[in-house]
């Protein structure tokens, strides 16, 4: 006759030399062992993308507190903040119509400061060059991932009164090609593509 002890008592055990409770223990240092070897792996591959450029180290909390603000030569701005954005406005008035859909979702920035540093370093921009407007987002080419990516073209004031000094004419033509120029990073195009086209 089999009871039901007999059963179990018939089970076999995977290793029958270990007992439950140091099944247990090489259970855990098991778990412990791939935990260990995931993080040590993730801290290499890091520290290899930041060695060769693939991902820009961030900036520990100490250094983000001893930061100075965006550097860039100390110019005072010869237009109010709101006549310029006012230009900017009329830049965005005469995009063509045909990209009015296109504008969905992308927001339009004057900043009175310089772009910083790290943002010049995360665009590969060189230093001494003057940066005049950004685009951050995930471009129209990218499909879905376009859709659910936030659009933020930045116009850079200081830089721009820099450029064109006290000629309004030559300010408003070139607000007007740094709007465009973002708007088609928007878009997907190259640079090859803007210079083609005098963007």
């Amino acid at each position: 006759m089999v009871t039901r002890n007999s059963v179990r008592e018939t089970r076999p055990h995977m290793f029958p030399q270990v007992s439950d409770d140091n099944t247990l223990i090489i259970l855990f240092l098991t778990l412990a062992l791939v935990y260990g070897l995931a993080w040590w792996w993730n801290r290499r591959a890091e520290k290899w993308l930041e060695e060769n450029g693939r991902v820009e180290a961030l900036p520990s909390r100490l250094d983000r507190l001893g930061s100075v603000a965006p550097q860039g030569p100390a110019t005072p701005l010869k237009y109010s903040e709101k006549e310029f954005q006012a230009m900017v406005a009329r830049a965005l008035d005469e995009v063509p119509e045909e990209f009015d859909k296109e504008w969905n979702n992308v927001a339009v920035i004057v900043s009175t400061g310089w772009p910083t540093e790290l943002d010049k370093k995360r665009m590969g921009v060189r230093e001494g060059r003057l940066v005049l407007g950004t685009y951050s987002g995930v471009d129209r080419t990218k499909g879905l991932q376009a859709e659910s990516s936030r659009h933020v073209i930045v116009v850079y004031q200081p830089a721009l009164e820099l450029l064109c000094g006290s000629d309004t004419d030559r300010l408003e033509r070139e607000i007007r090609r740094v709007v465009l120029h973002e708007l088609a990073h928007h878009l997907g195009m190259s640079h090859p593509k803007m210079r083609e086209i005098g963007l």
